[in-house]
Parts: C-alpha cells; sequence; structure tokens
C-alpha cells in the first residue's frame, strides 16, 4: 500500500452503528449485513448460526460521495470499468514515482486487470482521478499475497505462510497500491477517506481478514485505520533499500465506526452500474 496519503479518524461507534450489524462467520468467508431493527436476532446469535453468506460487491459499479474532503469515490472491478481503471492505474504511476519506486506499481503484471477484484477510484469535480486503492482476493493460497514476493527470505516465507494460513480460512483480501495526487485540494482530508475505503475490502469481499504492507513512516496512519502490525515478521527492504517494510493485518470485527457504516450504506444503495 501507499506510503504518503495522509491520516485517518480514530474508530467511533454510534447509534447507526448499532442499528447496521456487520456479521462475519468464524468458518465462512463471506459476509452477511442486517439492518437491526427492533426483533432481530442479536449479533451474538446470528454470529452462531448463519452459515453461505455472500459478498456486497459482487461485480456492480458503486459508488459514494465523502462529505469531509468532497470527492466521490467510485468501486468497480477493471472489467465493468475499463477506462476508469486504466486513469487509475496511470495516475498511481506517478504518485510513485515521485518518491523512485513506481516499480512496485507493478504495471505490466496489473494492467489487464485480471489480478484486481476491484478498486477505489477518488474522482475529482472535473471526473479526473485523484486517487484510490485496489483490492485483491478473497484468497484461495497464502502463496496468493503479495507479502511472499516481498520478503525473499525462506524462514521469514514461512513465518508469513504460517500467519497469513490461520486468517485464510475465515477470509483473507488484500490492498494495494494507495495513493492521491499531490497538489489536489483539500489533500489532508482526501488521504484520510482514501485510507479508510481502503480496508472496506474486506466488507466488501465478504472476508473477515485484510493484509497489507507499508514502510515504517505510513505504520502510524495504518494503524488509526485498524491495522495490527505482525511484529514477529522482521521488515524488509521493499521496494528497495531506502525502506523498512512492515506486514500488516486487520481483523474486521475491530474495524467498525460509524464513519464506516454510513459509507458503506451509501455504496449498498448506489449501484450506478
Amino acid at each position: 500500500m501507499g506510503d504518503d496519503i495522509g491520516t485517518t479518524l480514530s474508530p467511533v461507534v454510534g447509534e447507526r452503528e448499532r442499528r447496521l450489524v456487520r456479521v462475519v462467520d468464524a468458518r465462512a468467508s463471506d459476509a452477511w449485513w442486517s439492518d437491526a431493527s427492533d426483533g432481530c436476532r442479536s449479533e451474538a446469535e446470528v454470529d452462531r448460526s448463519v452459515e453461505g453468506l455472500s459478498p456486497i460487491f459482487v461485480g456492480r459499479t458503486l459508488e459514494f460521495h465523502d462529505e469531509n474532503s468532497g470527492y466521490r469515490f467510485i468501486a468497480a472491478s477493471p472489467a465493468a470499468e475499463p477506462d476508469l481503471w486504466a486513469e487509475f492505474v496511470s495516475g498511481a504511476v506517478v504518485a510513485y514515482r515521485k518518491y523512485g519506486v513506481e516499480s512496485a506499481v507493478e504495471y505490466d503484471k496489473i494492467i489487464d486487470g485480471v489480478s484486481t477484484t476491484y478498486f477505489f477510484a477518488a474522482i475529482d469535480a472535473k471526473g479526473a482521478v485523484v486517487g484510490g486503492s485496489r483490492a485483491l482476493g478473497p484468497y484461495r493460497s497464502v502463496d496468493d499475497a503479495h507479502p511472499m514476493i516481498e520478503w525473499t527470505d525462506p524462514v521469514q516465507q514461512s513465518a508469513i505462510r504460517r500467519v497469513l494460513g490461520e486468517c485464510l480460512p475465515h477470509g483473507l483480501v488484500e490492498s494495494k497500491m494507495g495513493w492521491v495526487a499531490a497538489g489536489v485540494p483539500k489533500r489532508r482530508e482526501l488521504s484520510a477517506a482514501v485510507a479508510r475505503t481502503t480496508t472496506y475490502c474486506m466488507e466488501l469481499l465478504g472476508a473477515r481478514y485484510l493484509v497489507g504492507t507499508a514502510a515504517d513512516n505510513a505504520l502510524a496512519m495504518w494503524t488509526q485505520c485498524g491495522a495490527r502490525i505482525v511484529y514477529e515478521i522482521p521488515p524488509c527492504p521493499y521496494p528497495d533499500s531506502r525502506y523498512r517494510t512492515r506486514l500488516l493485518l486487520w481483523d474486521v470485527r475491530g474495524s467498525r465506526s460509524g464513519e464506516r457504516t454510513r459509507e458503506l450504506e451509501k455504496l449498498l444503495t448506489s449501484d450506478i452500474g
């Protein structure tokens, strides 16, 4: 994930969050939503009884307007929005080139869109893409996760395989290539929104766990988004020796907030394509 996309807000659970119950069953990699009105079963009751669940994102193009930054966010698959996807990837290359790490985008490897389940694109008032991130998974094998490429030491790879292997049965997704364009209005607010939406792939793809990586200078931002630093895995010099990159994990059960719920509700009711 990118290392220059600002800060995000600490989770605050409000009444709206209590009304929208998010359940991830420990035996399934899918997601289930319920409007917990009067008379509905509790989250714990549902968690014990529901199986065979479905992800929220099933190829539809979704959107919401971020009130804090003023930007529009579109969630889509590369196949559904090929022009938007191409603009998103090109913008990421420009953003990463600023730090001399455009190779981390892996342009030739990802531009066909096959490896990306969906992407979030932040759109300005003129319709230009000014930031976003892409989501991968849910994974069927730990070896599909990008940290297996970033860490080259066999001992460390084995340790990563064990950590992620424990997550895999509950649904494991990955977020990559978070970026925000330079010089855009309200960049701080936009950066917070990009960081926040980066983690929505857990709900949208029906997975309990999210894996990512980030350099030391970005760890505070991602931990504010709910990430746990996996300290048992030593840092690696990725994408080059200037960086100390760490392995991060999110658990959707520790990521709930009122703001998160409101934005996911907006996405669920948009369906623009």
